[in-house]
């Protein structure tokens, strides 16, 4: 955004805060919402606890409230759809049916394990712009397992703070190693259920895209790079590769490859069993094969390592996430390139929003959530919002001056990956990891 808008809406921020410590007054959401908020304090405990008595609605849109007529099944669900209050929008929710419902001045706190707290304020002024509201936003943005730390902190002591949560990704990865039965009851107890029924996008979305406590919002398009030196390879003549079995070529033999001390399991699981099945090598015998050829070069992070290959003192790297790779790419002063192979893995829900079980503003993270998936919202990511991309490639781009890195990102022929079905993927991947063949 321009300087000047940021100013604009730093400002209007400023006078309805001023405007809410005069008065004193809370509003009329928070009113309702006061009934509820006590009872959920009162039953909030240990990790395992039941819910709060809200309106969360559950898979098939039913009430986890325990008053509204409502008969509980003993998992959190009900039986029933019945409101708790009297107004309240039934779903299938549109942005529009909830921006009527979501007050000026709606709070709503975003925990994401993005690492970078601006892109969030920015996505809540491209909503309020779009759809004429003014809600704001309290954003607690670090790495994926402080994410989860604090969640189970907060719900621990009786006290969640967030309202949408975002790439919480040891709680995210503790629900898929339970697997699907033991991992969906797991689910429920952190989210709230019937996302993928309960709004208007359940239709309008790819398959696997949502799932009853999940749907993916931004980082659309391939989900793992190449990073390679363009120094390195141009001044040796190497061919930039297509596909990772292109590596087996003589050429590539006896090059510096950088690796974190960090290897995402689910990034070489997916790279092994994809390209080993394309040969005639069992899995880890190619995955193997392939790291035989190359001189592993130890890096602190991805991060160093992108600076690492940038700078031509590695040739690659096996693989990096898109986003985290891009401000790189993009650096005029670094010499690296990132390749898309032919295909590029897609998890399902990259970029997952969930709503808090347990959240203080229920109905303004749905509003948010809802708001975000919408057309103009996401094809203003590419312009308006801080280093992401959206997850919608049904966009009308014309016109939208987009970078030739996030071009041909979104423009990927795509492998897609359920969110169940990536764990096979990590537990290969970990196979390997475990054999020590990624250390320098």
């Amino acid at each position: 955004m321009t300087e000047q808008r940021s100013a604009d809406a730093g400002r209007e921020r400023d006078e309805r805060d001023d405007r809410r410590r005069r008065t004193g007054l809370p509003s009329r959401r928070a009113f309702l919402a006061t009934g509820a908020a006590v009872s959920a304090a009162s039953l909030v405990g240990c990790l395992g606890s039941g819910p709060p008595a809200t309106s969360t609605p559950d898979a098939g849109g039913g009430s986890t409230s325990g008053g509204d007529g409502a008969t509980s099944d003993g998992d959190g669900s009900t039986t029933s759809a019945v409101p708790t209050t009297t107004g309240e929008p039934e779903p299938p929710w549109t942005t529009e049916g909830l921006a009527d419902y979501v007050d000026d001045g709606a709070e709503v706190t975003i925990y994401a394990g993005t690492g970078d707290s601006q892109q969030w304020y920015d996505l809540v002024d491209v909503i309020n712009d779009e759809f004429g509201t003014s809600i704001e936003a309290t954003v607690f943005a670090s790495d994926g397992a402080a994410v989860s730390q604090r969640l189970l902190q907060e719900r621990q002591a009786g006290e969640d703070k967030a309202d949408v949560v975002s790439v919480a990704s040891n709680l995210r990865d503790r629900i898929k190693q339970k697997g699907r039965e033991d991992g969906t009851a797991y689910a429920k107890e952190w989210f709230e259920w019937g996302i993928d029924e309960n709004f208007w996008f359940a239709d309008a979305l790819p398959e696997k895209r949502t799932l009853p406590f999940l749907v993916s919002g931004f980082n659309g398009g391939a989900g793992v790079v190449l990073p390679v030196s363009t120094q390195i390879f141009d001044e040796q003549g190497l061919d930039y590769p297509e596909t990772y079995n292109d590596l087996f070529d003589d050429q590539y033999e006896g090059l510096e490859v950088a690796f974190s001390g960090y290897v995402s399991s689910g990034m070489i699981g997916w790279i092994t069993r994809y390209h080993a099945a394309q040969t005639d090598m069992g899995e880890m015998e190619w995955i193997r094969s392939l790291m035989d050829r190359f001189e592993v070069v130890g890096v602190n992070s991805h991060s160093a390592g992108m600076r690492e290959v940038g700078k031509g003192n590695a040739a690659m790297m096996l693989y990096n996430w898109p986003w985290a790779a891009a401000p790189f790419v993009k650096n005029d002063d670094l010499a690296v390139e990132g390749i898309f192979t032919d295909p590029a893995k897609r998890n399902a829900t990259e970029g997952g929003l969930s709503i808090n079980r347990n959240a203080p503003h229920p109905w303004a993270a749905r509003y948010f959530v809802s708001a975000m998936l919408e057309k103009p919202v996401q094809r203003r990511i590419l312009t308006d919002v801080t280093d992401q991309v959206p997850v919608r490639t049904d966009l009308d781009l014309s016109g939208i001056d987009v970078d030739p890195y996030t071009k041909r990102r979104l423009n990927a022929n795509l492998f897609p990956i359920g969110f169940w079905e990536s764990a096979d993927y990590s537990t290969l991947g970990q196979k390997a990891v475990d054999t020590g063949m990624f250390k320098p």
